[in-house]
């Protein structure tokens, strides 16, 4: 995705990986690049909060974040009547891991069991919680094959069993359109990538690292090949550590 900048007028141009361009005119976005569904999934989980949380924000003005706020509106909302390929398969993984599927129900969120037990999202594990939410996303729509998905630190409070199969619910979603932007410190979950990836698969990692000018980046299309990879030194260190340990 690329900008640049003109004046006062922000004019700007983004080229997505899909090959579709956007272009504003005059500050003003056509409706072509409104019609691209975005979610923002934040670190925090927030469905267990969603009783009367949207009726309080508005009623009291109180400054939450945006988008805590937003992600809780965005799960609200009923099932889309408009099924594509992301339909078939992934929701049924979803739904293996979390045992079930989630209902919105007087200002609850649920997950029904299979076994039919209602069971209310802040009994659940926080892990399933954010599973369940990728669910829902992708149940009521939000998520489809022409979406753009920025999720921080998808590994955050999930059990380790369970990251094989998120990398590989991600993956599936990249190879139905879903544009994905991930944060993550966590080297067995960026690994994973690599290991379920195919060659087809659109990957690429980011390693952002500060400098005296400010911010800089590298890239690569393996996790292995980054050059400054502070999840990856850590990893090794501990593994050291280790070894020096045991030799004493």
């Amino acid at each position: 995705m690329g900008w640049n900048r003109k004046n006062e007028k922000f004019l700007i141009d983004i080229e997505f990986s899909n090959n579709k361009f956007y272009k504003n005119e005059d500050g003003n976005f056509s409706q072509e690049f409104y019609n691209v569904s975005t979610v923002f999934i934040p670190v925090t989980e927030m469905l267990s909060h969603s009783k009367g949380f949207l009726a309080l924000e508005r009623e009291r003005q109180i400054p939450f974040e945006r988008t805590l706020i937003d992600i809780i509106a965005k799960s609200q909302l009923g099932r889309s009547k408009q099924r594509d390929s992301l339909h078939n398969g992934i929701l049924d993984k979803i739904s293996n891991i979390i045992d079930g599927e989630v209902i919105f129900d007087d200002d609850t969120f649920f997950i029904v069991k299979r076994n039919g037990m209602k069971v209310e999202f802040s009994m659940e594990a926080e892990g399933i919680r954010k599973i369940g939410l990728l669910w829902t996303l992708i149940q009521n729509g939000i998520i489809n094959s022409n979406s753009i998905l920025f999720w921080d630190e998808p590994e955050a409070n999930i059990n380790p069993k369970y990251i094989p199969d998120l990398v590989e619910i991600l993956i599936e979603l990249q190879k139905n359109g879903v544009q994905i932007f991930i944060t993550t410190h966590d080297y067995i979950f960026s690994k994973y990538f690599d290991v379920k990836r195919s060659d087809n698969d659109k990957i690429k990692y980011f390693s952002l690292y500060k400098t005296e000018d400010g911010v800089d980046y590298e890239d690569s299309l393996k996790l292995e090949y980054l050059e400054r990879n502070e999840i990856r030194d850590t990893f090794i260190k501990l593994y050291e550590d280790e070894i020096e340990r045991t030799m004493k």
